[in-house]
Parts: structure tokens; C-alpha cells; sequence
């Protein structure tokens, strides 16, 4: 059934059909559309601005335009002007000159007369000629007159009689009337002229005062446009801005109960519509905030709330005086999330701290402190032992795991240290929570330099350990400027063959604490990011010195800092540029910490290194599990097998086997091997035997100064030509 279009427009309600109504609904939606959104509003602001100067740069070029034109009109009319009075001056003195040709006073005077009266008479014809020139209009105007047309006779008839003689009466009338009517003339050019002068800077005149005008009414609107702008601004939008800053600060500062104003600007309604939001969900997961993300596990902040709670004696058994506090730390879990992933590894945390709770019991507070690491505090009863409780979690942590798709086994280190509650009477002088877990960890690293998969006790011996450490780290900066820093070298000697290598070792002689091992200061200089130029130190040191011994090569030991170093490579060689040393005498050791395999920058800096010419050697080989995966990713020249494969090889068959083993592999891959920790004379045999290309020990010589190289390599020169 069609439908008539007016009918289908009429209102429902039977009134009258306004046909305005839709222009006024679109007209307020247009309002709405600009008013109520800040964008729209300063940008049709700023397009206000912008075309309000555009209209007055126009109004501008136009009046000065038609200022140009009146002002060459002026210019115009005042040429005139000037050439009239200057006709006019003419016209004064032909009419003296005249005069006193009537009846000159002697011959010479009338002489003088009747030049003046040639010139003047030269004058009106240029002045003619000037306004024609300038005006032809005037020309014409002038040229019209008769008087100006008979000039030239009135001169001939001046200058008919004798130098001296009076004119005649007849002709002194004629000179008379002449002059009456060129001076008329000469006026009414003149007030033609003056007539036209007076238009045009009247005109000019206008046009500047209408130019002020316009320029006047754009100022005045551009300045109100700009005073409505900043009013809006002030009065409307920045109260508004400020108030939904405040609104962010109190939530970021925590302060979730605040109200969120509505704005009639789109804008900023959107963002109190988000802010709300965001402050419901916030009250929903505050909760989160003591949470770990990927086990539900409590993380620090919580566990750092519940120590401080039971220091207080808060929310705990109050028959329990004594707490302990454990950080644990699960062994090689990197190497979890490398094999399996980073969820098996998230899952296999969550099943660690599942098996933590259910054997420490319901009052234990098991948290993880991010990543493999773990917090425990728990209530110690009456003669209960903080020792064998860590030791049974320690114990019970080796069972393996079931993750569904597979079985992980890992080991726990762990460190733990007993506290009491700070309202204790006994006490001297309460723990803070931040120096039971200071003590604690200090427990826990030295259970992993204790060899891993056991559990320690904090002692004052750690914490001393721990306050020389930290005073060695600051101590060490300056050890280079005072010369407490420097290499010794121990041989290293070839099977069946002359010896002709040294290994550069650093040593540092502390001012208190005497000689400082390596094993010290050397983990130190990388905790306090001193490892990159303690490095660089070594290597120029030695380098240096290396110079001065020409038939020798040298081992260097490099940190898995230095392979990171930016620019490594280029200072290296330029040393060895320096020193004028053959890359080729060089064995650069590193050691199975650099994980090559998951390296990329260390692959290419040692690739870079062994095409300059020198050799890369893998130290302390057999120390762990991943040396041999190190081998297929990186092609070694030599391996240094770890004394901790020889010292048994003169009396127990199976470290014989295993050593074999070992000199075997290294060999098959084109390898040298180096026997390092050689200190008796029965261990020779046995490594010669396996195959070993070097032998390095106290058997042949410790590490010697620098200035008793040269003594000791011509001792054995000696030694073997007496031989």
C-alpha cells in the first residue's frame, strides 16, 4: 500500500506540520556537534583566528593598493601645482621686464631689460611645455588661451624699437592688456590646478582614514575572537582538564573512592566514562596487587606485609616466639624455560610452591619473589629446628614433578636465618624485615657456592664475608690509580716439545687484606661494573709485556662482559697494533658462562677475534653440563680439562676413564688439550698417556713476576741443551 509522502511527514499527534522543525533540529545538532567537543571547538577556533587574519591581510593589500593611487594622484597634482607657480613667476617678470622696456633710463639698461624680458619669455614656453609634459589636460587648457598664443608677437613687438627708445603709446596700451589677460589666465590655471591638488589629498585622505577604519574593525573583532577564546578557555575548559587531573592523581595514588565528574565535552565525558570504569575494575582487583600473575602465588609486597605482621606478633600463634625466614632459589631454572618453555616453567614454580605448603604446613607463608625464587616464614614451635626444616624442604623438592606432558627434576638452594618478634623482651635490638632478608640471602648465595641442592644458616661470618665484599667492590676502583694491580704469567708446557707459552693472571696485593684471589675480586669487578676496564687493563698489561718476550705465546681470559662490550674487537687488536704482537701468539680463554648457544653477540665477537689470527680456547672444561653443547655450537682450537678431572687420575680407575674420555673427545674435534692443576709428579704419566697436547701446574713452575719470564725460559733452554 503506498503511503503519500506529506502524510508520512505529519506529526502522529494530529498538530499542525512545522516545516522549520527540521532545520531546527539539524541546526541544534550542528550546535552540539561543535560546542560539546573540545577538538571541534578549539579547531573552529583556530579557523576563526585563521580567517580572521587572512580577511585582514586582504583588507589590508587592497587599501594599501588604493593608497598607492591616491598618493601618485596627489604626487601628481602638486607636479602640476609647482609647474603652474613657476609659470607664473614667468609671467611676473616678462610683465616687469615689459614695464621697463616702456621708457628705459639708457641704452645699456634697456639692453639688460630686453634679455630678461627673452628669458622670461623662454620660461612661459617651457612652463607650457612642462604641464603638457605632465598633464596634457592643462596643455590644453593653457594652449586654449589666447594671450599665450600671441606671446610670441608681444616679444617681437617689445623688441622692435632701438636699444633706448621709449615705446610708443599705442603699443604701451597693447603691452598693458597683454599683461592683465596673461596674468588672469595664469589664475585661472592656478585655481584649476589648486582645485585638482585639493580633490586629490582630500581623496588621499579618505582613503587613509577609511583604511584605519577597516584595520580598526579587524583588530577589534580578531581581539574579541581571541578574549572569547581565552574566556572559553579559563572558564570552561581548563576548570575542566584540572578536574579530571585531580581525578587521575587520587587514583594513581591509590585513592579509588573518588568521584569521577561528567564534562559536556565528548572528549573528556569518553575519558570519565574509561576513568570509572577503570576505578570498578580497580576495586575488583586490588587484591591483585599482592598477587603473582602466573601462579596466584603471594609475591614480595605481600610477603613483605606478612614479615612486618609477624615481627609485630600479628595474625600469628603467640605461643610462637621464634620465625624463620627462607629464600630459596631452584638450580639452573633457566635452562627449564630454555628446553621446555616459559609456561612449563611457570607451571613447575606453582607446583614447587604447592609441595612447599603442604610440608611446612598451614602457618607457613610461601611466596615467589619473581622468577625462580621463593620466600618462605614460617612460626617455629618449641624445640622445633629451623636447620631441619629447611633441610627436609631442600630434601623434599629432588622428587620430581609432573607437569602432564612431562617429569622436570630440580634441586633447591635455600637459605634461611631465625628471628624472633619484635616485642620480645630478649631482644637487644630488633631485626627490620629488609635485614632478615639481607641475612637470608646471604645464606642462600652461600649455598650456591656451596655447590648447590643444600640448605644454609645465616651466620656472622656471612655477614662479615658480605661487608668485605661490598668494601672490595669500592676498594677496587681505586686499586688501578694506586699500582695495587698486577700479572704474573705461569708456564704452560708442550708434550714433547719445547716450552713456549705463558698465561697471563692478574693479582691484586690489598693495602689491609693482603694478597686478594682472583676468585674474589674478579666476581666483584663485575658486580660493581668495573669487569670492562679491569679487563682492558689485563689485556694492555700483558700485551705490554708480551712485547718484550718475542719467542713466546700468551693465554689471555676474557669475561663474558668483555665479549659484550660494544667496540671490544677494534680495542683489542688496535692493542696488539700497539704492541706490534702477531694476533697468532694469542689463546684467548673463556669459559662455559658465556653460553655461546644462546649468545649471538659472543659468537660474533669470537669469530671476529679468531679471523684476526687468534685462538679461542674453552677453560675450566668438565665443570658443567653444558660444555659439550658448547662444543657443537662453537668450534674451539683448544680445551682446558678442569682440575677437578685429574687430581684423582694416579688412584681411582673410573676419574682415569673419564679423563680419557674427555682428552679423546677434545682431540676427534681437532682440538689442543690443556691439563691444568698438574701439582705432582705422578700425574704426568697419566695425562701424557690420555693424550694431552699442554701441561700447566705447580708440578712445573707457579705463576712467576713478569721480570723472571725471561730467567725462567732461559733456565729451561739451558736445562735441555746440557740434555
Amino acid at each position: 500500500m503506498k503511503t503519500n509522502r506529506s502524510q508520512s511527514l505529519a506529526p502522529a499527534s494530529g498538530a499542525p506540520f512545522n516545516p522549520l522543525g527540521p532545520m531546527v533540529v539539524h541546526a541544534k545538532n550542528a550546535y552540539d556537534y561543535v560546542v560539546h567537543s573540545f577538538e571541534r571547538r578549539i579547531t573552529g577556533a583556530l579557523v576563526l583566528i585563521l580567517v580572521g587574519m587572512i580577511g585582514l591581510q586582504v583588507v589590508s593589500q587592497q587599501r594599501v593598493l588604493e593608497l598607492r593611487a591616491q598618493t601618485g594622484s596627489y604626487r601628481e597634482s602638486m607636479a602640476q601645482f609647482d609647474q603652474v607657480r613657476r609659470l607664473g613667476d614667468a609671467v611676473t617678470r616678462f610683465r616687469l621686464s615689459g614695464i621697463a622696456l616702456v621708457a628705459p633710463a639708457s641704452e645699456a639698461d634697456a639692453l639688460l631689460k630686453r634679455d630678461q624680458l627673452t628669458d622670461a619669455a623662454i620660461a612661459i614656453a617651457n612652463g607650457i611645455n612642462e604641464i603638457r609634459a605632465v598633464d596634457d589636460q592643462s596643455y590644453r587648457a593653457v594652449s586654449g588661451l589666447p594671450v599665450f598664443a600671441r606671446l610670441d608677437g608681444m616679444v617681437a613687438e617689445l623688441l622692435n624699437p632701438q636699444p633706448g627708445q621709449p615705446l610708443a603709446p599705442a603699443a604701451r596700451g597693447r603691452l598693458e592688456r597683454f599683461n592683465a589677460k596673461l596674468e588672469g589666465g595664469v589664475q585661472s590655471i592656478d585655481q584649476a590646478v589648486t582645485g585638482q591638488r585639493d580633490r586629490a589629498f582630500d581623496s588621499l585622505n579618505a582613503a587613509v582614514d577609511s583604511w584605519n577604519v577597516m584595520i580598526g574593525l579587524a583588530g577589534v573583532l580578531t581581539i574579541a575572537l581571541a578574549a572569547a577564546i581565552c574566556f572559553d578557555l579559563l572558564r570552561n575548559i581548563l576548570p575542566a582538564l584540572r578536574r579530571m587531573h585531580d581525578a587521575l592523581r587520587q587514583l594513581a595514588n591509590g585513592e579509588l573512592d573518588v568521584e569521577i565528574e561528567q564534562s559536556r565535552l565528548h572528549e573528556l565525558n569518553e575519558l570519565s566514562q574509561a576513568l570509572e570504569t577503570f576505578r570498578q575494575h580497580a576495586h575488583a582487583v586490588r587484591g591483585l596487587a599482592y598477587a603473582d600473575p602466573a601462579t596466584g602465588m603471594p609475591n614480595r609486597r605481600a610477603f613483605v606485609q606478612r614479615l612486618v605482621a609477624m615481627q609485630a606478633g600479628k595474625g600469628v600463634d603467640t605461643a610462637c616466639d621464634r620465625f624463620v625466614v627462607i629464600l630459596a632459589d631452584v638450580d639452573r631454572f633457566k635452562y627449564v624455560n630454555d628446553d621446555y618453555g616459559h609456561p612449563a616453567g611457570d607451571q613447575l614454580v606453582g607446583l614447587i610452591g604447592a609441595r612447599m605448603g603442604m610440608l611446612l604446613g598451614p602457618q607457613a607463608f610461601v611466596a615467589r619473589l619473581g622468577g625462580d625464587e621463593f620466600a618462605v616464614c614460617r612460626p617455629l614451635a618449641d624445640g622445633e629446628s629451623a636447620a631441619r626444616l629447611a633441610s627436609d624442604l631442600v630434601a623434599a623438592m629432588r622428587e620430581p614433578f609432573d607437569l602432564g606432558h612431562c617429569q622436570i627434576a630440580v634441586t633447591l638452594s635455600l637459605g634461611h636465618v631465625t628471628a624472633a618478634r619484635s616485642d620480645d623482651a630478649r631482644m637487644a635490638e630488633p631485626s627490620t624485615e629488609t635485614e632478615l632478608l639481607l641475612r637470608a640471602d646471604l645464606a642462600l648465595y652461600a649455598s650456591k657456592h656451596g655447590g648447590r641442592n643444600c640448605a644454609t644458616g645465616f651466620t656472622a661470618e656471612h655477614l662479615a664475608e658480605h661487608e668485605i665484599e661490598r668494601a672490595l667492590e669500592r676498594d677496587l676502583c681505586e686499586a688501578f690509580d694506586r699500582g695495587e694491580l698486577r700479572m704474573v704469567y705461569q708456564p704452560i708446557h708442550a708434550v714433547g716439545g719445547e716450552p713456549d707459552e705463558v698465561e697471563a693472571l692478574v693479582r691484586w696485593t690489598h693495602p689491609r687484606h693482603g694478597e686478594v684471589p682472583p676468585s674474589r675480586f674478579i666476581p666483584a669487578a663485575e658486580r660493581s661494573g668495573l669487569m670492562v676496564p679491569l679487563g682492558r687493563w689485563i689485556y694492555e698489561r700483558a700485551l705490554s709485556e708480551l712485547r718484550g718476550w718475542p719467542g713466546l705465546q700468551m693465554s689471555i681470559n676474557l669475561s663474558p662482559l668483555q665479549l659484550q662490550q660494544e667496540g671490544f674487537v677494534g680495542q683489542f687488536l688496535d692493542c696488539c697494533r700497539r704492541n706490534a704482537i702477531d694476533p697468532h701468539r694469542l689463546y684467548l680463554e673463556v669459559t662455559e658462562s658465556v653460553s655461546i648457544e644462546r649468545n649471538p653477540r659472543a659468537v660474533l665477537t669470537l669469530e671476529l677475534l679468531r679471523q684476526s689470527g687468534c685462538r679461542i680456547a674453552l677453560d675450566d672444561f668438565g665443570t658443567g653440563y653444558s660444555s659439550l653443547s658448547l662444543l657443537r655450537t662453537f668450534q674451539f682450537d683448544r680445551l682446558k680439562l678442569d682440575r677437578a678431572l685429574i687430581g684423582n687420575l694416579a688412584t681411582d680407575p673410573t676419574s682415569r676413564a673419564v679423563f680419557d674420555a674427555a682428552v679423546t673427545m677434545a682431540l676427534r674435534i681437532g682440538a689442543e688439550v690443556v691439563a691444568e692443576g698438574i701439582s705432582e709428579a705422578e700425574l704426568v704419566e697419566p695425562v701424557r698417556a690420555a693424550g694431552c697436547t699442554h701441561l700447566q701446574g705447580y708440578h712445573y713452575s707457579r705463576p712467576v713476576e713478569a721480570d723472571q719470564v725471561a730467567v725462567y725460559y732461559g733456565n729451561i733452554m739451558r736445562k735441555l741443551a746440557s740434555a
